[in-house]
């Protein structure tokens, strides 16, 4: 008996709890709502669009702009319609791929909650339509010295070229402890981004590398500017880090295009032109004077200190 008091006593609480949750969902339960025209197929990193109709004005919450098979690139209104939005999503991975769901809170707050959509990511179609063969196969005979003479000198090309690269490479900015730079933070990492502007990277269209070391630029900054590592995060997760800062001062629509920009660069190969190159160094360049350091007396300080022991 005494046994069976204790079980109550200690379960009774959690079944008074779960009863309290339960009623939360019912009293606010999420709402569904559906794509206007669900695809079949998609084509890898080839941006797909989607529309779906609000039943009133709500906003979308920011989850899932980072998926397993897909990113979030935009969620915008139509001029003529709020309620009608156009969802532009980036395939990336090949095979039947679930577009989970993405979140929307209104303002007299409802919940609502796009439904999963599978979709078949089909590869890029190649341009070339036919091959034609017009000689018969060729049967190479005691040509194995010769190949592995080429297979050598392409060996030591490589390493020639890998070395060169790696010896040009710009090196990283080195900004933290940054209490130990005589430069505040903004200038140093403005420096960077105006050293990577004279590089030839552009030149020699390595636009991967170009736009790497644009977020690496970034990411050393933000991380230096407010104490924790970014360049260990994923770009979902800076993103969630970010908003969570209330002195980081910057507008996150901005912030997610120019994440997205980077991704399509570095991962999906995309060329991007010279416009879009100057729109993303200007983005950088806003967020870094966005969140300068307000108080700059410490560097004033050591450069006071310098000079008077060079003095004496």
């Amino acid at each position: 008996m005494k046994q069976f008091l204790i079980f109550i006593f200690l379960f009774f609480p959690l079944v008074l709890l779960g009863q309290e949750e339960i009623q939360n969902v019912q009293d606010n339960p999420i709402k569904i709502l559906e794509y206007t025209e669900k695809p079949q197929k998609a084509v890898f990193a080839k941006p797909l669009k989607l529309n779906l109709i609000l039943p009133e004005l709500a906003t979308f919450d920011g989850e899932n702009v980072s998926q397993k098979d897909f990113e979030v690139l935009s969620i915008t209104p139509a001029k003529n319609n709020p309620l009608s939005l156009e969802m532009t999503v980036l395939p990336l991975s090949l095979h039947v791929s679930t577009l989970t769901a993405l979140g929307f809170n209104s303002q007299n707050g409802e919940k609502y909650q796009t439904e999963p959509v599978e979709i078949n990511i089909e590869e890029i179609p190649s341009k070339i339509k036919e091959l034609i063969d017009i000689r018969g196969p060729f049967r190479p005979f005691n040509i194995l010295p010769y190949l592995l003479i080429v297979l050598f000198i392409a060996a030591v090309i490589y390493a020639i070229v890998y070395f060169r690269r790696r010896k040009k490479r710009i090196p990283p900015l080195n900004l933290t402890p940054y209490q130990k730079q005589e430069r505040p933070m903004h200038e140093i990492a403005l420096s960077q981004l105006d050293i990577l502007i004279q590089s030839d990277l552009w030149v020699k269209n390595k636009y991967k590398l170009y736009y790497s070391e644009i977020s690496d630029i970034i990411r050393q900054f933000l991380s230096a500017r407010f104490n924790f590592e970014a360049q260990k995060m994923t770009a979902r997760e800076l993103f969630k880090k970010l908003k969570s800062i209330p002195d980081f001062k910057f507008d996150f629509n901005t912030l997610q295009k120019f994440q997205q920009e980077m991704i399509l660069v570095k991962f999906a190969k995309v060329i991007p032109t010279i416009e879009e190159r100057d729109c993303a160094l200007k983005t950088a360049k806003e967020i870094i004077l966005s969140n300068k350091e307000a108080d700059l007396s410490r560097y004033q300080n050591n450069k006071t200190g310098g000079q008077n022991e060079k003095v004496s």
